[in-house]
């Protein structure tokens, strides 16, 4: 759904890469399950692509985001899933 859709790409060090860039999946279904509860089954659409560079997390926008939109991936973010990263997010819009 999303590796057509959005670059994904993480740190390249430590041999941790395949988990980070999973994370990243994990974290984008997460981020959209939350918009779909509300029928913004769109929001992933808007994201270009979303980077890991050990912890934190760089999100570039094709269009601005909501202020709800940043929520998901925040709430994402921070939870068991993502392995409770909390780190900020970069949010960059092109």
């Amino acid at each position: 759904m999303y590796s057509d859709k959005i670059e994904i790409s993480s740190s390249k060090s430590d041999d941790d890469q395949f988990w980070r860039i999973n994370r990243i999946y994990m974290l984008l279904g997460y981020a959209q399950a939350l918009a779909d509860i509300i029928g913004n089954e769109d929001f992933y659409t808007k994201i270009s692509s979303i980077y890991d560079y050990k912890g934190m997390l760089t999100v570039t926008w094709l269009i601005s985001p909501t202020k709800e939109e940043k929520e998901y991936l925040k709430k994402a973010w921070e939870s068991a899933v993502t392995d409770y990263e909390a780190n900020p997010i970069e949010h960059l819009v092109i």
